[in-house]
């Protein structure tokens, strides 16, 4: 008896591992293949629960994969090993669209005529005809229609809100329902997610159809297949056609499927040395369309070009004996990527498994979480990488290997650890580059969170410079600047056109120079860009260095006129940061008090006697004193020798302002006694 899944590949995802193991011995059994991750090669995925990576991934992505429950596993291995007849056909009944669903039908509102219009105007929700499943959703903002479809698919429907819910469906998030599923956890999400799940064939992620009350959201995220989807679908619609009426749906199948293949594929050309921009691995887009080659005689000699372009690009053995494994790339990247290395004689393995494989390939944005995937892989990959059997690369590897065409091992293709964000958006310009360099730098900017400015002005916060546009000046005053320790990173090619005196690139850059001296910005060499990275591995935010460093810096201003510079962050992240090299002996000293001790050459005067007494206490006791020696008589009393240095003139005036002063000092009871012994 044949295997009814001979040939086929499976793999299973939210399902426990003693229920996961029971499944994938029944689909050996069955002769198809089982796999633990979900390669390229996977067409089935058995699903026990939709709340995973995999079926996220494999929704919005893989148009090609076809979800079952593991009923159907179990039901297809129970009826072979009975004896009865079990065809592939049987793998056709899919996962129930809705199944494990428990859904709250809240209020829908049809919206106004220019929200629907605007909504429908995404252009996966008009398919083909030949294109729309079976029971899917004609009205979206029928609560009845609405009802009936997910009954049909498998949901339960409640119109009362409970906890037992999972999802409550609405256009509108105001409402106790609303208020109560927002306590509860329970997402609430647009109609548009059963329409559009309906065309998709499978349930798509609740987290793309979130209600939203700002009115522009278009819900149109969910999923990135629908061409290919709607173009597999035509395409089994003809071949499945009933024989009366052929022409006419062979006509129809035939204009539809050309239409849509023809924009699938319009990126299938020839992939010569040249500058790749950031979609370089990402599929095409929908609203791309192939432009018709003309054959006439006034493009005979651009077309003979271009063959013979192809043709030296189909004869290329730059990756001759190479084998790449992708480690994180999408369906959509993985076929960019093995279109370009099959037209320079290279392959791509299917798994981790293959002994051939030379090379590790990662994506560049994906450097921080490097040491993560390559755990993920099988342990006898990780001694063949430990080991350096294998090198690990990113997708830059291949682009600059096809750039200067030969194999470029540097450290621009490495895996960048330290490829985190930056904390604030600073503005940055570069001048002197080109090429695939050109290209990568600005892709590094954009990737550390910072902005890059094409234009330089005054509200810029770095400049950097290729240094081999001045490369004789420099090694004559500044030769650190060649001495970094990744000499590799620094060695840019200089665009050439004449005398490099007065090219293009020179003049933009001294003008550029000058311009930033002027306006106070930093002016640095690649390697600070590259040192942010290194610092950064295993930081949360980018790590900024100093800027003063001779082996990047080229100029640094020493007062900066705006705040919110690089170098007052770079002030910030240090706290012994100075602009200028400290002077020797310098030391921070402390405020010094002063001491409670008269100081030596103090000049000295005479002191009153008594002590620690108040002026107004002395003036009494010497006034007593003095009545007492009144009382005494002249025995007490004696001239002095010693001869008037000054003369004073007294008049009755003085003698009152006197005779004032003691009043108040004494007080009224003092005074009155004193009148009295004068008396």
């Amino acid at each position: 008896m044949s295997k009814p899944f001979q040939g086929l590949t499976f793999c299973c995802t939210g399902i426990q591992s003693s229920q996961r193991h029971e499944v994938a011995d029944k689909i050996v059994a069955l002769g198809g293949t089982h796999y633990t991750d979900l390669m390229s090669s996977v067409t089935y995925l058995v699903v026990g629960s939709r709340n995973t990576e995999k079926y996220r991934y494999s929704v919005r992505y893989r148009h090609d994969v076809t979800f079952l429950s593991v009923s159907t596993i179990l039901d297809a291995h129970a009826r072979w090993t009975a004896g009865d007849d079990v065809s592939a056909a049987l793998l056709r009944v899919q996962l129930p669209l809705f199944s494990s669903f428990v859904v709250c039908v809240a209020r829908v509102d049809r919206p106004s005529s220019e929200e629907v219009s605007r909504l429908f105007g995404e252009r996966f929700r008009t398919p083909p005809r030949d294109a729309i499943p079976p029971h899917a959703l004609k009205d979206a903002f029928s609560a009845q229609d609405i009802v009936s479809v997910l009954a049909h698919h498998g949901a339960k429907v409640s119109s009362t809100l409970t906890p037992a819910c999972n999802v409550i469906v609405g256009t509108d998030a105001a409402g106790r329902r609303f208020t109560m599923a927002q306590q509860w956890g329970i997402p609430a999400v647009h109609p548009l997610w059963i329409y559009d799940s309906c065309l998709r064939g499978a349930a798509l992620d609740l987290d793309d159809y979130r209600v939203s009350t700002s009115g522009t959201n278009l819900y149109n995220n969910a999923s990135f297949v629908w061409k290919k989807l709607y173009a597999l679908r035509v395409q089994r619609a003809a071949q499945t056609a009933p024989d009366d009426e052929p022409q006419r749906i062979d006509k129809t199948a035939l204009k539809k499927s050309s239409h849509i293949w023809s924009s699938i594929m319009d990126r299938t050309r020839s992939h010569t040395a040249r500058l790749v921009r950031d979609s370089t691995w990402d599929d095409a887009s929908e609203d791309e369309e192939e432009t018709p080659v003309l054959l006439n005689s006034s493009k005979t000699k651009a077309g003979t070009s271009s063959s013979a372009t192809i043709k030296e690009a189909a004869t290329s053995t730059l990756f001759l004996g190479l084998k790449f494994l992708a480690v994180g790339f999408s369906i959509p990247q993985q076929k960019v990527l093995q279109r370009v290395v099959d037209s320079h004689q290279g392959e791509i393995a299917e798994g981790a498994d293959d002994e051939t494989i030379t090379h590790i390939l990662l994506l560049v944005r994906n450097g921080p979480q490097a040491n993560l995937m390559l755990s993920m892989l099988p342990s006898a990959m990780k001694r063949r990488i430990n080991s350096k059997e294998v090198a690990v690369v990113t997708d830059w590897f291949i682009e600059r290997s096809i750039f200067y065409n030969r194999i470029c091992l540097d450290s621009w293709c490495k895996p960048l650890q330290g490829l985190v964000p930056s904390a604030t958006r600073y503005k940055v310009c570069i001048s002197g580059f080109t090429g695939v360099e050109l290209l990568h730098i600005e892709k590094l900017i954009g990737y550390l969170n910072l902005e890059f400015c094409d234009v330089l002005n005054a509200n810029r916060d770095l400049l950097i410079i290729n240094i081999n546009l001045f490369k004789p000046a420099f090694i004559k005053n500044s030769p650190k600047l060649f001495e970094y320790k990744h000499k590799d990173i620094l060695h840019c090619p200089v665009y050439q056109n004449g005398d490099d005196s007065k090219s293009v690139s020179m003049i933009s850059a001294k003008n550029k120079i000058s311009a930033a001296k002027k306006w106070g910005i930093p002016i640095v060499s690649v390697a600070y860009l590259w040192e942010m990275i290194e610092r950064s591995t295993n930081k949360a935010n980018l790590q900024v260095p100093d800027i003063l460093d001779l082996s990047w810096c080229i100029f640094a201003p020493q007062t900066m006129a705006r705040p919110t510079t690089l170098l007052d962050y770079v002030r910030k992240m240090s706290n012994n940061f100075s602009t200028q090299t400290p002077s020797e002996g310098t030391e921070d000293v402390q405020v010094q008090l002063p001491s409670p001790r008269k100081a030596k050459n103090k000049l000295k005067y005479g002191r009153l006697a008594g002590g620690g007494e108040s002026l107004t206490e002395k003036l009494k006791n010497a006034r007593e004193d003095n009545e007492d020696t009144l009382q005494k008589g002249p025995d007490d009393t004696h001239d002095s020798d010693d001869m008037p240095t000054q003369v004073g003139y007294e008049n009755q005036d003085s003698l009152h302002d006197k005779q004032e002063l003691m009043r108040k000092l004494e007080g009224p009871e003092r005074a009155t006694k004193r009148r009295r012994k004068v008396t």
